[in-house]
């Protein structure tokens, strides 16, 4: 398995950890596994799911057996809280996550063992700003600070999986 799926991989057992699996990007992540040759029983049965349909609950007990058949240990809350952290500063910046989530899913930086936690007051400000002054929509400012605290994330994370 190649360093980008690994990481991925890594992505995923973190939110598993911290916050539930998003189904789609498990799915996804299961169908290039296979791609990859990685093909046990626990892969390939995560992969035959739908990823529209498949339910969070779901996707966490089948990602947990993907992990389990690849033998990956569990990271440290410190290291998921980091994966997830960088993970989500890499969307906010690809645009691939609307400020209005990326804003929200920042919080993880809160995380108990966090080594980010003194961003918290700059999430929680950011998250204010959008649910109380812009009544939840984003203006060019606040996506701007944004993206200004999401390379501060990434400048502040190894480089590389922090695991």
């Amino acid at each position: 398995m190649d360093d980008t799926l690994l990481h991925r991989l890594r992505v995923e057992q973190a939110r598993a950890l911290l916050d539930g699996v998003d189904p789609h990007h498990a799915v996804m992540l299961a169908c290039d596994l296979l791609v990859a040759g990685v093909d046990g029983e626990a892969v390939v049965a995560l992969a035959s799911e739908s990823a529209r349909t498949l339910p969070a609950h779901a996707a966490d007990r089948r990602l947990a057996a993907v992990i389990a058949e690849l033998g990956l240990p569990e990271p440290d809350l410190s290291t998921a809280v980091a994966l997830i952290a960088a993970d989500t500063a890499e969307r906010i910046l690809d645009r691939s996550i609307t400020a209005e989530v990326g804003t929200h899913g920042l919080y993880v930086v809160g995380y108990e063992g966090s080594q980010m936690d003194d961003l918290l007051p700059a999430v929680t400000a950011l998250a204010s700003r959008l649910e109380d002054d812009l009544g939840g929509r984003a203006d060019d400012e606040l996506r701007i600070q944004l993206a200004a605290l999401a390379r501060t994330i990434l400048n502040r994370t190894p480089a590389g999986d922090p695991a």
